[in-house]
């Protein structure tokens, strides 16, 4: 029997819903007005759930929401109609406060285990890192790191070499409507931004008042927002003090506790949090992506500021075999978000980092053990709720984002449509909305709109819902089709799906040179015709430069070498859809050969003894990833 929920029965007027439609799509021709029938799961502050429920969405605004008959005052005539389904549910459109989606296309890169750094406390090199700046800052970056991420989306992003970058926002914008995003954090500047789901560093609800930091608080060096907005610490904290910045992404303290740092290792990732301090940086728009080295403490200053933290657990737990103290952050009061973190080490969409932060709040291996500290979420279905929050009201307040994160009259239609998981719950869990979410994968997402706009999701139900160019893309593992479309129609011809997804998977495949296969390592020849033929441009192939002064000039430089050879490899794209990424579960279930390598039938590249860290406290947590949601 499902759980017994509340439920909520509202409406609103002709005339009021007129008055809240006007003007809220900035001049753009308002899409068609929807009725969505199903459960509606409103995550409002009460938490109430609808059955029988009905949302009329007109101008891109949810216009009313009710229960059962249709009230007196509220019109449906000419409303095109979207059925979640007997079992459906209607979700806020999930939010993703931490990504570098220009990293969508890579598979994820396996922390080696044979790169030694003993002044940093990495002895025999099978060491899990302690903090970020010892495998993506200077020299001691490991050569696999430099060659499967760094160099490969420099090659691919840079206008200056392939120039790729709208493609590859465009593949991971895709990616992310797919698994029921509405909003995603993280975005570089391009001609792609937001064309299927909200960038939320662009310009939202009239405005653009969210800035972001990557490089430490330690190094005094802008700027301290994007672009080149607020040169200084001292101008961004005055910009926040008078009201100009609702939110302020920072990297910070990820790295591990300073009781977890092994013997010789000199860096306190947990100082950085001190510095943000000095800096009078500690503020309400303040939001700490990762946290994992923060204590206590730090968490009751944090609410005491109205700081906010995005947890990403599966990158923590892949590189540093440990993650964020989250019950000492929710005991706090701190408002916690979920983000993926990037590609080469997170997940994809939302919908796996919620099953990952799912047993890390419950495996006694991970965080488990603190449970008991907030005595609520030992409740299963409070738990579940909790983390429902994470991935919708949450992160819409962090942003300070009142026209999205729930499901009320006057709001903005990002909204999630789900067909209920046929084996939820899992896991033994109780039955809720709320377990059908975090249960929930690609399969399952029926149709995701932003602004009222469809963008993707089953066919039938983008076409129901008034998109006129939907491209279809399969599951080849998964075996089942879906659609994705545009928020404002067909964009140029270069950043349509399917060619995008055809000029990445060439482009990538070309990094190992002409005739490179699958998995064969780096690459022995000097021929990259098709890089110097599409390198800035195609500038090298008009100027009639051959291959060896193209690699001697130009890519090697670049790429520099590893051992005798270029630092490129041949990478195979990471598909759309999770059910496809076998490499994923291999990975983070730690399916490993007597070699110590990845048990993987098609690698994306070529394989390398690597760390798996996130078994580091006993038997891996995550072995049953697979099983329990893919199968």
């Amino acid at each position: 029997m499902r759980a017994r929920v509340k439920t909520l029965a509202c409406a609103v007027g002709a005339a009021a819903m007129l008055a809240v439609v006007s003007g809220a799509n900035g001049g753009r021709a308002a899409p068609s007005p929807l009725l969505l029938n199903g459960m509606v799961v409103t995550m409002n502050d009460n938490h109430d759930v609808i059955d029988n429920g009905h949302v009329l969405v007109r101008g891109g605004v949810i216009a009313a929401v009710w229960s059962g008959p249709t009230p007196a005052g509220v019109s449906t005539a000419g409303a095109r109609v979207v059925d979640a389904g007997a079992s459906g549910l209607i979700f806020p459109g999930l939010i993703n406060l931490h990504d570098h989606p220009a990293y969508s296309v890579l598979p994820l890169w396996p922390a080696p285990t044979s790169h030694r750094e003993p002044k940093l406390g990495r002895i025999t090199g099978r060491e899990p890192y302690d903090y970020r700046y010892e495998w993506n800052s200077g020299a001691a970056r490991p050569p696999e790191y430099m060659r499967l991420v760094r160099n490969a989306k420099f090659a691919l992003a840079d206008p200056d070499n392939l120039g790729l970058l709208p493609e590859l926002l465009v593949h991971a914008e895709a990616s992310a409507a797919l698994g029921g995003e509405t909003a995603i954090q993280g975005e570089e500047t391009s001609a792609a931004n937001g064309l299927i789901i909200r960038d939320v560093d662009g310009s939202n609800f009239g405005g653009d008042r969210v800035e972001s930091r990557v490089p430490s608080v330690d190094d005094s060096a802008g700027p301290w927002g994007d672009g080149d907005h607020y040169p200084t610490a001292g101008q961004l904290a005055s910009a926040i003090g008078q009201g100009k910045v609702d939110a302020w992404f920072v990297h910070l303290a990820e790295g591990v506790r300073d009781s977890d740092r092994v013997p010789g290792d000199l860096f306190s990732s947990r100082r950085e949090f001190d510095t943000l301090i000095k800096r009078q940086l500690l503020k309400s728009a303040t939001v700490i992506i990762h946290g994992v080295a923060l204590e206590k403490n730090d968490f009751a200053e944090m609410k005491q500021a109205g700081a906010k933290l995005v947890w990403s657990p599966l990158s923590n737990l892949l590189l540093y075999g440990r993650t964020a103290n989250v019950y000492g952050a929710l005991t706090a009061g701190v408002t916690v978000s979920l983000g993926t973190d990037w590609a080469p080490s997170g997940s994809r969409t939302l919908l796996d980092e919620l099953k990952v932060a799912d047993i890390a709040l419950r495996d006694r291996r991970v965080l488990g053990r603190f449970r008991h500290e907030v005595p609520p979420l030992r409740n299963d279905t409070a738990l579940d709720r909790e983390l429902v929050d994470m991935v919708t009201r949450n992160p819409a307040q962090t942003l300070n984002w009142p026209q999205v994160g729930s499901i009320a009259v006057g709001k903005h239609a990002d909204l999630l449509l789900l067909n209920r998981p046929s084996d939820s719950p899992t896991g033994g869990m109780p039955d809720s909305p709320y377990r059908n979410l975090i249960d929930a994968t690609e399969r399952d997402v029926r149709l995701v709109l932003v602004d009222g706009r469809p963008v993707a999701g089953d066919i039938d139900a983008l076409q129901a819902a008034g998109a006129t160019a939907v491209t279809t893309v399969y599951s080849a593992i998964g075996g089942y089709t879906k659609g994705i479309a545009f928020r404002a129609g067909l964009p140029p011809r270069n950043l349509r799906i399917s060619l995008v997804e055809r000029t990445l998977t060439f482009a990538l495949r070309a990094l190992g040179g002409d005739g490179a296969t699958a998995a064969s390592g780096q690459p022995t020849t000097s021929n990259f015709t098709y890089l110097r033929d599409h390198w800035k441009n195609g500038f090298y192939k008009n100027a009639n430069t051959g291959n060896q002064t193209f690699f001697a000039t130009v890519l090697l430089p670049f790429a520099k070498t590893s051992g005798s050879l270029i630092n490129l490899e041949r990478i195979e794209k990471a598909p759309l859809f999770s059910d496809d990424d076998h490499f994923f579960f291999t990975l983070i279930e730690g399916r490993l050969t007597r070699a110590g390598l990845h048990n993987d039938h098609l690698p994306p590249f070529h394989l390398y003894e690597a760390n798996i860290n996130q078994a580091r406290a006993g038997t891996n947590p995550l072995t049953t990833f697979h099983k329990r949601w893919y199968s």
